[in-house]
């Protein structure tokens, strides 16, 4: 290891890559500037990020520039299920040029461990929340052995050491480094949103999402707040670095902000007291079951601009005995009605491809999309994630390809349901489409007249290209720009 020692203290250097080279995205992430804050603040050591989204034609060039100035003892790479063929390609091409020790940590990693530790890319992999864990390594001069919520390899051999238990004081954390990102490309693809997380965990079962097998991987209290006071004090410093340079919201990545009413209104009043409620507008995942008109007028009051909401399926039965969302049509419509009547804007997920979903129960989802009046609708194929009851539902009926190798056994979304075949979920994945392309067109126009067809041939033939936007951005992308210049403006 190249790490040296000043003093008495070991200093280290470790490189943490975002992999994606081939996926798209809007958001710097949270996870690798969370893991950089901590180190750099907290540690002797010392970390960096390569965040590769904008970096696709030359991602490999930049890897080796960034070895060459970096020289890391260790090399990261954050793994969810949607970008580990991406990761693994990157840490063979590290392999093929350095002999630096590579450790695999995040999601996917958790919920298949076995699975990640056994390609030969990987050295170590990390079992749980990485800041101590990190630390930990780091502290032991990138020697695994004896470091908690570590697997790795030694002489061919896996090794297994206990799991970490969940750190529950998250506060002490610190914040989020993102001086690794290129902050004024992203503000204009994402219309100038910053990143903001309030708590880790979320305490429900949907069937397809990655945290109950989370919950029941990683034990401990998983549900876990920030105080008002950290967050507070976070936005502070974001006003700090990126007021200037663009920032004009936050975007919450908490999966459910609204499960503490009580929280809720300490941190609104915080937010008021401060003024950022007059100029810094929010958004935040909620869910219907949980909304009431009084606490989205709270919101609203304090600057949030818009709720995102997972409805899933327009069908109740397959909603609550499939995905176990827990939530009927009802509290749905309720929380449509609560959100408009506070002057919210509101975006809409749907999933389509339930192993029990019938055509008739996907045109339920679309009817329930047509009606909900929402400013953003988003429907996705299902991805059975590793480790979820979903996916074990999808095996159970056989409705997954058939794998062709490990890494494509635990991704991809299905392509048929026990009732509908492949070509009649792309039948009516077009007709979605073709619904979001009206609805966006009308709405565009309203808007802006001719100019919006401009603006939208503008970013078909410059900003597709140059910012790696995917096509179905095409009108929405400009839609909600002008939603939100007007409401800047205000």
């Amino acid at each position: 290891m190249r790490g040296t020692r000043c003093g008495t203290d070991l200093r280290m250097r470790i490189l943490l890559i975002e992999p994606n080279i081939r996926s798209y995205a809007l958001l710097p992430p949270i996870s690798l500037p969370a893991l950089k804050g901590f180190l750099n603040t907290w540690t002797t050591h010392h970390a960096s990020i390569l965040d590769l989204v904008f970096h696709k034609p030359d991602w490999q060039t930049q890897i080796i520039k960034t070895l060459e100035e970096e020289r890391p003892d260790v090399v990261g790479l954050s793994v969810l299920s949607f970008n580990y063929p991406e990761a693994l390609s990157i840490a063979g091409f590290i392999k093929e040029h350095s002999v630096v020790p590579i450790i695999f940590g995040g999601v996917h990693v958790i919920l298949s461990p076995d699975e990640v530790i056994g390609h030969p890319e990987v050295d170590m992999i990390c079992t749980g929340e990485g800041e101590l864990t990190l630390k930990a390594l780091l502290d032991n001069g990138g020697d695994p052995q004896g470091v908690d919520g570590l697997w790795f390899k030694h002489h061919g051999e896996v090794h297994k050491n206990p799991p970490r238990p969940l750190a529950q004081d998250i506060d002490a954390f610190g914040f989020p480094d993102f001086s690794d990102f290129d902050m004024p490309r992203y503000f204009f693809i994402n219309h100038h949103h910053v990143p903001i997380m309030a708590s880790r965990g979320c305490p429900y079962s949907c069937t397809y999402c990655s945290n109950h097998a989370l919950k029941n991987a990683l034990k401990e209290p998983y549900v876990r707040f920030r105080t008002v006071d950290s967050i507070i004090q976070e936005i502070d410093l974001r006003v700090e670095q990126y007021a200037k340079a663009g920032m004009r919201f936050l975007y919450f990545f908490d999966d459910t902000f609204i499960l503490d009413p009580r929280f809720i209104t300490s941190f609104c009043q915080a937010y008021k007291a401060k003024g950022y409620h007059e100029w810094l507008p929010w958004n935040v995942n909620v869910r219907a079951n949980l909304v009431t008109e009084d606490l989205m007028r709270m919101m609203k009051d304090a600057g949030c601009y818009q709720v995102r909401m997972g409805v899933e399926s327009g069908n109740e039965q397959l909603r609550n005995t499939v995905y176990r969302r827990n939530m009927t049509n009802q509290q749905i419509d309720d929380a449509f009605t609560a959100i408009h009547h506070a002057g919210l804007q509101l975006r809409l997920y749907f999933i389509v491809g339930a192993p029990q979903e019938t055509l008739a129960m996907m045109q339920e989802s679309l009817a329930l999309a047509k009606q909900a009046s929402a400013d953003e609708v988003f429907f996705g194929l299902l991805y059975p994630l590793p480790g979820t009851e979903i996916q074990q539902i999808c095996r159970q009926t056989r409705i997954l390809n058939e794998p062709q190798d490990a890494i494509s056994e635990s991704i991809g979304p299905v392509s048929r349901t026990l009732t509908v075949s492949p070509r009649q979920l792309r039948r009516f994945m077009r007709s979605v489409a073709r619904w979001q392309v009206t609805h966006y067109l009308t709405e565009g126009y309203h808007l802006k007249g001719p100019r919006f067809l401009l603006d939208s041939l503008w970013f078909a033939v410059s900003l597709k290209h140059a910012y790696d936007f995917e096509s179905n951005q095409l009108l929405r992308w400009n839609v909600q720009g002008y939603k939100l210049d007007v409401l800047y403006q205000k």
